[in-house]
């Protein structure tokens, strides 16, 4: 469970923790994904090919269930050209160059809501290019989501305590098609929005996500979900409409409307403890 895609997220893959009944075990989950890009609330911080694991324990507590999770970003090249975009500059093969630290409670709202309120700590671990310290930040946020209704509408909202002090919004829904027996496919619509999280042009020199605020980019998606024993594989292609002119570089100056990624994640979950019985 990315923090909320950050990242392909949040982060790119996407698991609610409240769009379904809570679990009544513990469990360990253990995601691997690799994408030909890290593309982030639709601004692209790398454009080669990155691996993101990441790893978090689901707790149910009070009728829900408390997660905690550890998600990174790592550049699989060295980037050469002078026109790639890096979160880490590019400085080194194998650059792990983001870790997100993240906790979060999710809870049933009635017989067709869920809700879900949590923090996530964002740590870049070099010091060149876009990760310099001033970038370490935090968020909190919250999800509201229908449950058991069609395209599944949701409601997200990050703000930046530290050093954005802003805004990010995201309204989506989605939709599971069976059109291969075995394998289904969600089909997703994702519209972003800043409020707070542009360029402050009283204070210019204030970390800024996005040029303006308002809306930044939609993202069209596909997803699909493959079992093989232990593991499920989840291949996902995302194609973004852009509207924010952060959004629209797509290579050292290169910009762009439109823009696509794709990969896919390897999913390994594991129960801890048993199901409690009814006299439990």
């Amino acid at each position: 469970m990315v923090p909320a895609s950050r990242r392909p997220a949040l982060i790119a893959t996407a698991l609610l923790l409240a769009a379904s009944p809570a679990p009544a075990q513990v469990s360990l989950t253990a995601d691997a994904g690799f994408f030909n890009a890290y593309v982030w609330r639709g601004v692209s911080l790398t454009n080669q090919f990155v691996a993101q694991p990441d790893l978090y324990l689901s707790v149910p507590a009070g009728g829900g269930s408390a997660v905690l999770g550890g998600w990174s970003s790592v550049d699989l090249g060295r980037y050469n050209s002078g026109g790639d975009l890096s979160e880490g500059g590019g400085v080194s093969s194998l650059d792990l160059t983001e870790i997100d630290l993240w906790a979060e409670y999710g809870h049933p709202l009635g017989s067709s809501l869920a809700g879900t309120a949590g923090v996530v700590t964002y740590l870049f671990p070099n010091t060149a290019g876009l990760t310099n310290s001033a970038n370490r930040t935090v968020e909190v946020y919250g999800k509201l989501q229908a449950t058991g209704v069609p395209l599944a509408p949701k409601l997200a909202a990050w703000y930046d305590v530290d050093k954005v002090k802003g805004a990010y919004l995201e309204a989506s829904v989605g939709q599971a098609v069976s059109a291969i027996r075995g394998f289904p496919v969600t089909l997703g619509a994702l519209a972003g929005f800043s409020a707070g999280q542009g360029v402050n042009s009283s204070d210019p020199t204030q970390i800024a996500n996005f040029a303006g605020n308002g809306f930044t980019h939609l993202d069209l998606s596909a997803s699909g979900a493959l079992a093989v024993g232990p593991v499920t594989i989840a291949p996902t292609v995302h194609f973004y409409v852009l509207n924010d002119p952060f959004t629209k570089v797509t290579r050292l100056g290169t910009t762009r409307d439109a823009k696509a990624w794709a990969g896919l994640t390897l999913t390994w979950s594991r129960p801890l403890t048993g199901v409690p019985t009814k006299s439990e």
